[in-house]
C-alpha cells in the first residue's frame, strides 16, 4: 500500500487553507449598497401650445470616490461593478390646480454623457389626468446599469415631457435618483 508523503500531504492541506481564505477576504471586501442621489432640479417653462414637446436637460457630477469611501471604504471606486438605477421620483413645487403633474401626457427620463449614447431610463407613456404633485416614474427593466455615464465623473439627464394642457407658469420639477451600487473585488 503506498503512503503520501507528509510533506504533500502538508502542501495539499495550505493550498485548500489559502484558497478558501482568499474566497473570504474577497467576499469581505464586497460592498453593495443603496443611494440616494442630491436632487437634480428641473424649469420646465410655461407652455401655452399643447401638442409640443418640452426638453430640458441637466449636468450632473458624482463624485464615485467620494460616495464608495462613505459607504464602501474597505474599497475604491475602481471596484465599482455595477451602478444600478432602481427608482427616481419627481415632484413640482408650487403647484396648483392648473399647474401640476397632471399636465403632463408622457414623461420621460434619458441619460448621457460625452462618448456614450443617450440612452431612455425611465418612463410614464399614459400619466393619468388627476391632480398630483409627486410620481414615481418606472425605470426601465427595473433596473438600468449608469456605471459607464457615472464614470464619465460628469453626465446629463434630460426630462422629455409631452404636455396634455398648457401651463400658464414654469415649473420647478426635483428629481430624486437612487441607486444600488456593486462593488467587490
Amino acid at each position: 500500500m503506498k503512503t503520501i508523503h507528509p510533506v504533500l500531504v502538508f502542501i495539499l492541506i495550505f493550498a485548500a487553507g489559502f484558497l478558501t481564505s482568499c474566497s473570504k477576504i474577497k467576499e469581505n471586501l464586497k460592498a453593495d449598497f443603496d443611494y440616494e442621489a442630491e436632487p437634480i432640479t428641473f424649469t420646465m417653462p410655461a407652455v401655452p401650445i399643447v401638442g409640443e414637446g418640452i426638453e430640458v436637460t441637466q449636468e450632473v457630477a458624482m463624485d464615485l470616490d467620494a460616495i464608495i469611501q462613505q459607504n464602501a471604504p474597505l474599497v475604491s471606486a475602481n471596484n465599482v461593478r455595477e451602478i444600478n438605477l432602481t427608482g427616481i421620483t419627481i415632484e413640482v413645487a408650487g403647484a396648483d390646480e392648473d399647474n401640476n403633474l397632471q399636465n403632463l401626457e408622457t414623461i420621460r427620463v434619458a441619460v448621457g454623457a460625452d462618448g456614450v449614447g443617450d440612452k431612455v431610463i425611465a418612463e410614464i407613456a399614459n400619466n393619468p389626468d388627476v391632480y398630483e404633485t409627486s410620481l414615481s416614474i418606472p425605470v426601465t427593466d427595473g433596473a438600468v446599469d449608469l456605471k459607464p455615464y457615472i464614470m464619465k465623473k460628469k453626465f446629463d439627464y434630460t426630462l422629455h415631457v409631452k404636455p396634455r394642457r398648457g401651463t400658464t407658469k414654469s415649473l420647478t420639477v426635483m428629481v430624486k435618483t437612487f441607486y444600488t451600487f456593486v462593488v467587490g473585488v
